[in-house]
């Protein structure tokens, strides 16, 4: 079979003879031909415009060196379709795929593509394409970015590559082994992204950063394991890009729990706008108090400010704080049925103050402290709405440090009274019960 790996399905129906090597086959093929990858090949598979690929289920191309594996023109048309449920893999120090040309349209389907490489390797890096679509059931990279579309300088401000049009629709996408690991999935893009789950087992990264462009997400599970000496790393992340972009994100269940080190946030929303719709998201923390927030929204520079909307079943974060709202204008409304917290604050506002409206929530800090309280405001001029919500604490039901503030209330039941005369909740009071605090409530 050595000399059976590859033929040519030409363009008028008939078949050609077999090839060697894809190289060889390439050059022979024309626009509208299809090359038929038969065996296992270890070579560079550099695309040509117009010519699409099938590879044989279960066979596996690998370039078999640092060469990426899968290659395209840096200019020019470019259209291509590789399709047959094989096996994408770079074994050695290499990417599996590269694309840097704006005119390419690349649609991919395949069994899995993975790559072993090293921290700085990418899986799947598309830096600059027109479409880029890719149907699988797994992408793996054991130890850098397993897939990265576009491309935003952080040290520049500069976007310098993007992806006009994607569609990803994969099984599960995952980065890490023991000591290695990078952040699993960056997106400088617009388009759709549908996975059921994408993991890091070793964290020296993400799950998944938006930076630029307009996703629509539908995410299933997202999990970190802390198992990073550099700590502090959040599982979804808007931020550290153009300060414009969109993330919808649909999921179930966002994750950060402790491995060798404390959990951090699962979601950090810095910059854009961030619209996150699920069931639950949770941070796990080993030791106590750990002050790491389940959810983190605050401005991360001047001038770059994040906006949009929460409505999630359930936010806990078995440490001492669910959430930190800081400095943005743009009021953020978050919609939850529960939020938890054990320990500081289930809320907490710290710095120049926020704009939010909490509605439908019932807060409960589970620490057992006179300093466990509902909501802290420590900075300056929050603007806040209360629409049917309970708090539940052994502490303040609203902790201020200084100064006063007004709150919009359309609805708050404690279970306690406020006890600072600086705190005015300025729609209705105890007599007409838009305020109800009892003991009774837990």
């Amino acid at each position: 079979m050595a000399d059976k790996q590859v033929s040519i399905l030409k363009r008028d129906g008939t078949q050609s003879t077999f090839y060697s090597t894809y190289t060889s086959a390439i050059a022979d093929a024309v626009s509208d031909d299809v090359i038929q990858i038969w065996a296992d090949l270890t070579e560079q598979i550099t695309l040509k415009n117009g010519v699409d690929i099938w590879i044989m289920p279960g066979v596996k191309i690998d370039s078999g060196s640092s060469s990426t594996t899968i290659v395209a023109p840096t200019t020019g048309d470019f259209n291509c379709n590789i399709y047959g449920q094989g096996i994408i893999k770079n074994e050695s120090s290499g990417n599996c795929i590269f694309i840097n040309n704006v005119n390419a349209k690349l649609r991919i389907e395949c069994d899995y593509i993975e790559n072993v490489g090293t921290s700085t390797n990418v899986c799947i890096e598309i830096f600059n394409a027109n479409k880029f679509h890719l149907f699988c059931n797994r992408v793996s990279s054991q130890k850098g970015v397993a897939i990265w579309l576009g491309r935003y300088n952080v040290s520049t401000h500069t976007l310098v590559g993007f992806v006009e049009n994607v569609n990803l629709n994969i099984s599960k996408v995952e980065s890490g082994i023991s000591g290695f690991g990078n952040t699993v999935m960056i997106t400088d893009c617009n388009g759709f992204i549908k996975i059921d789950e994408i993991s890091t087992l070793y964290n020296r990264g993400h799950c998944f950063s938006h930076r630029a462009g307009e996703v629509i997400a539908r995410i299933k599970k997202m999990t970190t394991i802390m198992n990073s000496p550099l700590g502090g790393i959040s599982t979804v992340h808007v931020s550290q890009g153009t300060g414009e972009q969109k993330l919808i994100l649909y999921f179930d269940e966002i994750i950060n729990k402790f491995g060798s080190y404390n959990a951090s946030l699962c979601i950090e929303h810095h910059q854009g706008t961030g619209i996150f719709i699920g069931r639950k998201v949770i941070s796990i923390s080993n030791s106590l108090p750990n002050y790491i927030a389940a959810i983190q929204i605050s401005q991360e520079s001047i001038n770059v400010l994040p906006n949009g909307y929460l409505k999630i079943n359930e936010i806990i974060s078995t440490g001492g704080v669910a959430m930190y709202l800081n400095d943005f204008i743009e009021q953020i409304t978050i919609d939850s049925n529960y939020i938890e917290c054990n320990g500081a604050a289930v809320i907490n506002s710290a710095d120049t103050g926020a704009n939010y409206l909490l509605k439908n929530a019932k807060l409960k800090n589970l620490g057992t402290s006179s300093d466990s309280k509902g909501i802290a405001l420590d900075g300056t001029s929050p603007i806040i709405t209360f629409n049917n919500v309970q708090i539940v604490t052994t502490g303040n039901l609203i902790n201020l440090v200084s100064g006063s503030v007004n709150i919009k209330n359309y609805g708050l039941y404690g279970n306690k009274d406020i006890d600072n005369d600086h705190i005015n909740l300025l729609i209705g009071d105890i007599d007409n019960f838009v305020f109800v605090p009892s003991s009774d409530l837990t």
